[in-house]
């Protein structure tokens, strides 16, 4: 009853929120966008203009230039050959050839006049033949009025090769000059910084550009050609000096973006007027349904894991009743999981002290001191140091009174191992310890070290020859323990661990037993790993978490 009352109000508030905003919405978002539309294409016929503008410019300097090499040619009294054959022709034709370079500018690549022989006086050198050979020259001769190329190469020319493209303007002399009547005047000039305007153009407005001269022929167009479409804007605008055409097409997908700007700006204030609509109905309505959304979390926290989740009992009336009803069902379950805690830990335990009564039993200790005892009235001092280091380790074997022990007992325990195998085998083997400081006080199971030990000299060794080192150090969290031995290393290591069948007589509670024990203590994740050594022989590494105390385990 409470949520259909809470979405009732919800919606109530969203309906009084919705309408004058949606409609709100619609007439600002049509009357930007409009508005936008038009300033857009101002902007575009403006950018236009100035296009227009410095590209008449451009065409208007290589007017004057023909213009002004017209005239050198037309005075009176001028006479150039190509190939003079006096002083006064040679001053002559360099006279004009200075004139030509005293035009040449950084736009400016070349001025030439091309007899009708073929023959060019020019302001730089070119190859002539691939001028002559050039497309665009040859379409410019079956024309007797002034014409504009369109861009193309500069390959004619000699080095340094000019920057391309080249934009050409050609103009035929009809009247008796100082050059044969039919000559034509070249004028070439670098298209980079038109081009580079054409594409800034392209780049601010987003549009595509063309220009095509009088005959309606291609002369330029943007590299990107967008899909047209009967929406898009148009811009045109002719040169008055050579008739092109330049025209600008905005695509209507970029009018679209910038309206889509405004439109998304709308949906960004509708939403947070709705987020704010949300807020209301929560407050107004949180009081009635807090409860509800209480139980709710706390149902939620309680099936992720957070078992102490409980629900703040108000009151007597019916959502009081079922809070107090779902706090008593998870009291249940808690006691339910400690119970099947304990069973699972006393499991355990069994399983460990079975594990340890596969030793003899403590006759032997007493058999041990009664012998130490003979054997010190008899004055056998190695005899006495050898039962006792025996009675010493199997007093810790038959301790299971305390599961976990320091690892500076176990160490001393080895110890106790390690003298009697040097009784046994004297200097033949060696061993040293590499303990990390501050390991001393770590917990680890009783007997862990024994059996590795065992293993390396009833099957690595032969006749106790060889060296075995140890090494401890903490790994974050993680202890790593291992033992390194020179022996004839193991086959199958994975076979190791493995269960088997107990093992009768000398040969301790085996490596799987090891292992069983870490996983039961600390975790199926730790236990014991075997790898080769680099060298010779095996690694036996042993890891389990760091945990250290003042007491005992078991008297915590």
């Amino acid at each position: 009853m409470s949520s259909s009352i809470q979405r009732k109000m919800t919606l109530l508030i969203f309906m009084c929120t919705l309408i004058p905003l949606l409609a709100h919405s619609i007439l600002s978002y049509s009357k930007s966008a409009n508005i936008v539309n038009v300033q857009l294409q101002d902007y575009n016929r403006y950018a236009m203009k100035q296009l227009v503008t410095v590209t008449d410019m451009h065409l208007k300097e290589m007017d004057a230039l023909s213009r002004d090499i017209q005239g050198y040619l037309l005075a009176p009294g001028k006479k150039i050959n190509t190939k003079p054959k006096s002083y006064h022709e040679y001053l002559e034709l360099n006279s004009f050839i200075d004139f030509l370079s005293f035009h040449v500018s950084p736009i400016v690549e070349g001025l030439f006049v091309i007899t009708p022989e073929g023959e060019i006086i020019g302001s730089r050198n070119v190859n002539s033949a691939a001028l002559l050979a050039a497309d665009w020259w040859i379409n410019t001769q079956s024309r007797q009025d002034w014409q504009w190329t369109g861009f193309h190469s500069g390959s004619y020319y000699s080095s340094p090769k000019p920057y391309e493209p080249l934009i050409s303007l050609v103009v035929p002399l009809q009247l008796q000059a100082a050059v044969p009547v039919g000559s034509r005047i070249l004028v070439d000039v670098n298209a980079n910084a038109m081009t580079s305007l054409f594409r800034s153009f392209e780049v601010d407005t987003k549009s595509y550009l063309e220009i095509r001269d009088w005959r309606g022929q291609l002369v330029y167009e943007s590299q990107e050609k967008p899909p047209f479409s009967d929406n898009d804007y148009v811009f045109s605008e002719t040169l008055e000096l050579n008739n092109w055409t330049i025209t600008a097409r905005l695509p209507q997908s970029e009018i679209n973006k910038s309206s889509g700007v405004i439109r998304n700006y709308g949906y960004l204030i509708g939403l947070l007027s709705l987020i704010a609509a949300l807020i209301m109905a929560r407050v107004l309505s949180g009081n009635f349904t807090g409860r509800i959304v209480s139980l709710h979390r706390s149902m939620l926290e309680f099936s992720r894991g957070k078992l102490d989740a409980a629900v703040d009992v108000k009151g007597k009336d019916e959502l009081s009743r079922l809070g107090a009803r779902f706090n008593f069902m998870t009291e249940q379950i808690r006691t339910l999981i400690a119970n099947i805690t304990r069973t699972e830990k006393l499991k355990n335990e069994a399983e460990l002290r079975a594990l340890h009564y596969q030793i003899n039993p403590h006759l032997i200790i007493n058999t041990l001191n009664a012998i130490q005892w003979r054997a010190r009235m008899a004055g056998r001092s190695d005899i006495d140091r050898m039962i006792y280091h025996l009675a010493a380790l199997l007093s810790e074997n038959l301790d299971i009174s305390h599961e976990l022990v320091p690892l500076e007992e176990e160490l001393e325990t080895i110890g106790h191992y390690i003298k009697i195998q040097y009784y046994r085998y004297g200097d033949s083997f060696t061993y040293s310890e590499d303990i990390e400081p501050g390991l001393e006080r770590a917990w680890i199971p009783r007997m862990t070290l024994q059996p590795l030990y065992e293993n390396i000299f009833y099957h690595a060794f032969d006749d106790g020859t060889g060296s075995i080192a140890l090494e401890a150090y903490r790994d974050r969290h993680q202890i790593v323990l291992s033992v390194y031995d020179d022996g004839k290393g193991i086959e199958s290591p994975s076979d190791v661990i493995k269960p088997s069948p107990p093992r009768k007589g000398r040969g301790g509670l085996g490596m799987y037993n090891v292992d069983q024990k870490i996983k039961l203590h600390f975790g199926e994740q730790y236990g014991i790993r075997i790898l080769p050594n680099a060298e010779r022989g095996t690694i036996i590494e042993i890891r389990w978490p760091y945990q250290e105390g003042e007491k005992r385990r078991d008297e915590d």
